[in-house]
Formats: structure tokens, C-alpha cells, sequence
């Protein structure tokens, strides 16, 4: 039995080290695919559409997509607006006239794209926000890992009627902090649809997200004088799939064992041949509150 026992185990480990196969991936091959950043809102304001094609791994370039006709059809109007590329730069861009918008809640908007790499379509709806009722200013000192010093937070109610899905944007300065780990998004009032938290104040985490993150990733203090402007941005559930998987591949790095396999996120723009495109169609309703950090 010891015999057969040990001829065993060297058979096993024979078979385990002739199973080997290289695997070789093709990391520079040319860039082909039109990349559509078409995250927009319904506030008065001009609106961007930006094309570019994909690259290789390895290629930190960006190619512009010109010569592209761009077209927001509001099906609940019946209105459509051209956005133009008067500048031959990727962004394709749309201004409302004064006072008016693109579209309101309920209004269901399409994306008409067509260039000589294909015609691209998409459809969504804009959905409601909550309105913001306040951003709060604490000095907090001696806590875990963080500097002394101002630390906000906003209140909102996320409305009764679970479904609701939310963008939330900080702005300090007017400059959009958008490092990868603040991508504030909700489900309701919490993180995601398994959290059920429908009709409630937004979740302490998700309220705590306005601050600015340093360079190590840790939340610091804000300096008296700076202007914070806290936005919160309806979008669909797909929408929100969408940023919480690129959330996710974006800092993969920082997950350790955790690391999940480098994948294109699911797109709800469709091109001529039935496939998905690269890239998101949202058009968001707004709600914005500013405020000035003063001393504590």
C-alpha cells in the first residue's frame, strides 16, 4: 500500500507539471473601437459629449473621434439637439438657450451617433433627485489616521419607492474632485439594491464622501475660505452598475487577492452590427447646494 501510495503521488505530480500551456496575449495591437463618454444633465448649462477611440494596453494616447454627427433626440418633446465639434477636440458639445434645459424628469431621451466606424444608439430616461437640504462643517480632531481640521458631510432623503439611483459630485473651488476612490454612488439612500434602505436619510458613508482624499488615500481636512459645492446626479440602474464595476477595475490595484479579471463594463449603447458599444448614455437631473468652509 506505501508503494502504490507513493507511485501515486509522483504520477499526480507528473501529470501536473506536463499540463502547463503558455498562454501569449496580444497587448499592442491598434486602438479601433469608438469610446462614447456620454454622461449628461438637464441643468442650463452647456453639455459634452466626448468621443475617442480605444487603445492598446500599453498606450496612455488619446485619438480623437472627429467628423462624427451627434445627435440628443427628448422623445417626450420631440426635440432634438446637435451637438458640434467646433473645436476638432474629442468633446462634442450642446448650449440650451438661456433658461431652458435639455430635457425634464420622466423625459425619455436616445443618442444618435454616426461616423464612418459605425452608427451607435442609445436610450434612457431622466429620473428624479432629492433636493439637498444641508452641508455640514465639523472640526474633528484626534481621530484614527485622519489630520485635524473641517470635515463635511450633505443631508438629503432619498423619495419613497426603491429604484433610485444616484451620482453624488464634490466640487471644491469648482474643481470636480474626481479621484477614483470618491466615486460616491447610491442605491437608494445606501450602497447598493441588497442594502434596502428606501426613503431614508443617505447612509453616514455615503454622506462623509464630499471630503477631499489625499494622495494616500485618506480623507482630509478642508481649509477655511474654500468653496464646497455638493451635486447630486439621477441616474438609471444601469447606469449605476456601469460606475460601481469601473469603480472596481479602476482600483484593482488596491485589492490585493481580490483583483478582479480586466473586463469592458456593460454598455447601453448599441451599434448598427447588434453588439455594445464602449462607453454610457445618462442624461441626470440635478440638485446642488454650495457653501463656504468657515472657522469652527
Amino acid at each position: 500500500m506505501r508503494i502504490l501510495t507513493y507511485t501515486s503521488i509522483l504520477l499526480l505530480c507528473a501529470t501536473l507539471f506536463s499540463c502547463e500551456d503558455v498562454v501569449e496575449l496580444d497587448l499592442d495591437g491598434e486602438g479601433g473601437d469608438v469610446v462614447i463618454d456620454a454622461w449628461i444633465n438637464n441643468k442650463s448649462e452647456t453639455q459634452g459629449i466626448r468621443l475617442t477611440l480605444s487603445q492598446s494596453f500599453f498606450n496612455s494616447n488619446t485619438i480623437i473621434v472627429r467628423d462624427a454627427v451627434v445627435l440628443v433626440n427628448n422623445e417626450t418633446r420631440g426635440e432634438t439637439y446637435e451637438f458640434i465639434n467646433a473645436d476638432t477636440a474629442s468633446t462634442y458639445t450642446f448650449t440650451p438657450e438661456a433658461g431652458s434645459n435639455i430635457g425634464d424628469v420622466g423625459d425619455i431621451m436616445s443618442l444618435s451617433i454616426e461616423h464612418s466606424r459605425g452608427r451607435f444608439e442609445a436610450q434612457t430616461t431622466i429620473n428624479r433627485v432629492p433636493p439637498l437640504d444641508s452641508i455640514q462643517q465639523e472640526f474633528r480632531d484626534d481621530e484614527l489616521f485622519s489630520d485635524d481640521g473641517i470635515y463635511t458631510q450633505f443631508f438629503a432623503r432619498d423619495p419613497v419607492g426603491q429604484g433610485d439611483a444616484y451620482w453624488i459630485q464634490t466640487y471644491r473651488n469648482d474643481v470636480f474632485l474626481n479621484n477614483a476612490s470618491q466615486l460616491n454612488i447610491a442605491f437608494d439612500a445606501g450602497f447598493d439594491a441588497g442594502s434596502r434602505v428606501d426613503g431614508l436619510i443617505f447612509i453616514p458613508p455615503i454622506r462623509e464622501f464630499t471630503n477631499i482624499i489625499n494622495e494616500d488615500g485618506i480623507p482630509a481636512p478642508w481649509d477655511v475660505g474654500d468653496e464646497i459645492r455638493v451635486e447630486i446626479h439621477s441616474i438609471s440602474v444601469e447606469a449605476f452598475n456601469f460606475l460601481e464595476i469601473a469603480r472596481d477595475q479602476i482600483l484593482n490595484g488596491d485589492n490585493g487577492i481580490f483583483t478582479l479579471p480586466q473586463a469592458n463594463t456593460r454598455s447601453n449603447i448599441i451599434r448598427n452590427n447588434g453588439q455594445e458599444a464602449l462607453g454610457f448614455f445618462n442624461v441626470a437631473a440635478v440638485s446642488s447646494l454650495s457653501d463656504t468652509i468657515v472657522e469652527q
